[in-house]
């Protein structure tokens, strides 16, 4: 009983020391470069996700020597947990700083996805430093396919000379990317990816995001699930956020523009309406009097009319002129009629400006 119960705690201790690994991750990047010069420098670098062919000192995260086989190895702990954008690299002579060189004859780099978790091996692969590798990370394979995509597409357009033809092919290039995207990535850093490689090919991208926000909103959306608010998030809403910006200032000063046109236009119509207005207030009494003058009075209704400006009243007019009450009466309804007026005050108002002889 005594040797069970040894054998059972012997057991759990090996089972928790497997585990432990597993449940904080460990990651290993191994393998050999090619190169005439032992102990070499191999630099590990950390990417943002548009840097796929820029290279600065800041980017490294560690750095170790190869040994006399051309042999190299990281591993530890210290990398994230989440997928993010790597690279293995090595400086093809000896000159100071930092190189990336990648053509058909040598390739000193190598980008990857890769993860706390993860396992990469290159094997020696001739002047091509890490042209071959084994890497666990699944992402890391699914980029692969983008890219080999991305690759079968500029291979086509490569041949294009017209300038209006190239526009239209990095027009389809992005298109197509997009679908590809949309239909086959799930994984937020390879929607940045894709992000990246159509800003890259010269694709106007404030002028798709103005007419469909929904693919650029969808890896937003995807990348702060993922990452929450950090360094891949927060990069990529700065960038967004520039282009919503320019565009909303370039609506701005659209509608600026256009409402200082309509002020302009309402000034002007308003002048035009103040001169109609002045046009017509001196052109109505010359109507109103030459309406009159076309009038044909009589001598004796000419003059109850000159009487009746002057506050006469009926009375008075018929003793001026030494008629009855009643013909006065009849004169001036006549006027009345002649004039279409109602009142003594409608018709004051119609003869002040009249010329009398």
């Amino acid at each position: 009983m005594q040797k069970e119960k040894i054998f059972r705690v012997l057991f759990l201790i090996i089972l928790m020391l497997s585990v432990v690994p597993i449940c904080y991750g460990q990651y290993k990047i191994s393998g050999y470069t090619d190169a005439e010069q032992k102990n070499k420098t191999v630099y590990l670098s950390l990417l943002k996700y548009d840097e796929e062919t820029m290279i600065t000192e800041n980017q490294i995260l560690f750095s170790t020597q190869t040994d006399s086989a051309g042999y190299f190895e990281f591993k530890g702990q210290l990398l994230s947990e989440k997928d993010k954008l790597y690279r293995i690299h090595s400086n093809i002579n000896t000159i100071k700083g930092l190189q990336l060189i990648s053509d058909n004859e040598k390739s000193n780099y190598h980008n990857f996805i890769f993860s706390n978790r993860d396992t990469i091996y290159f094997p020696k692969s001739g002047n091509n430093w890490f042209g071959q590798s084994k890497n666990s990370n699944l992402t890391d394979k699914e980029w692969r396919k983008l890219k080999s995509f991305e690759e079968q597409l500029e291979k086509n357009n490569v041949q294009i000379k017209n300038k209006e033809a190239q526009q239209q092919a990095v027009n389809d290039f992005a298109e197509r990317i997009k679908s590809f995207s949309e239909k086959n990535i799930k994984h937020p850093l390879l929607k940045l990816l894709a992000f990246s490689d159509i800003k890259r090919n010269d694709f106007n991208i404030k002028k798709d995001f103005e007419k469909d926000e929904t693919f650029y909103d969808a890896i937003s959306n995807s990348l702060k699930n993922y990452y929450g608010e950090t360094s891949y998030y927060l990069q990529y809403q700065d960038e967004i956020s520039k282009i919503s910006n320019a565009l909303l200032q370039q609506k701005y000063a659209f509608q600026k523009k256009l409402n200082y046109t309509l002020g302009i236009l309402v000034f002007i119509l308003a002048l035009i309406s103040i001169f109609q207005f002045r046009k017509l207030k001196v052109l109505k009494p010359q109507k109103e009097i030459q309406e009159i003058s076309n009038l044909t009075l009589t001598n004796q209704e000419e003059k109850i009319t000159k009487l009746i400006l002057e506050n006469k009243s009926n009375k008075e007019i018929a003793d001026a002129l030494f008629i009855s009450l009643s013909t006065v009466k009849t004169h001036i309804r006549n006027l009345y009629a002649k004039l279409d007026v109602a009142n003594r005050h409608e018709l004051a108002s119609k003869l002040k400006n009249h010329p009398w002889n």
